[in-house]
């Protein structure tokens, strides 16, 4: 697994990511890049309130992940999850070959296309995400060992 975690997932942290990401790999570190919880103090004491106790969850406005992106340790494997594309959108800057980029859980919306079981993306996040995965890897699937559904042929204009 790379160093580096962006997770798209409109829940944030659930027993998804905690057992099947944050358990399954010993993430020491969550990033959790999202506005509207960086500042709420309630909201992240719930998301804190479910990881393991070992593991650190800073909380980010895009603008600070972005500010603070190469000063944090690298060497520590780290889960950033966001709640939208539109928000892993404006941080693909900081994509590299380190990142492993996934879609786990975007619910369902009007004129939203099913690519699993959980995502279902709007034609616009298909043709942003068929852009990305021409540069890097890009997995939608909820848990690790589940199979990547296929963006490719989803959406083409």
């Amino acid at each position: 697994m790379k160093m580096i975690i962006f997770r798209v997932d409109d829940r944030l942290i659930h027993g998804q990511v905690v057992e099947g990401w944050i358990k399954n790999f010993h993430i020491p570190q969550v990033f959790i890049a999202n506005n509207r919880v960086r500042d709420n103090a309630m909201q992240q004491m719930i998301l804190q309130s479910v990881v393991p106790p070992r593991t650190a969850v800073s909380f980010f406005s895009l603008e600070e992940l972005k500010s603070v992106w190469d000063t944090f340790s690298k060497r520590r494997q780290t889960l950033v999850l966001f709640e939208s594309i539109f928000d892993l959108m404006l941080c693909d800057s900081l994509i590299n070959n380190n990142t492993y980029i996934n879609i786990g859980c975007v619910a369902s919306r009007e004129h939203s296309i099913s690519l699993s079981d959980t995502v279902f993306l709007e034609p616009d996040e298909i043709k942003y995400l068929q852009g990305l995965a021409n540069r890097w890897e890009v997995h939608v699937k909820k848990l690790p060992w589940d199979r990547d559904a296929d963006i490719t042929g989803k959406f083409r204009q």
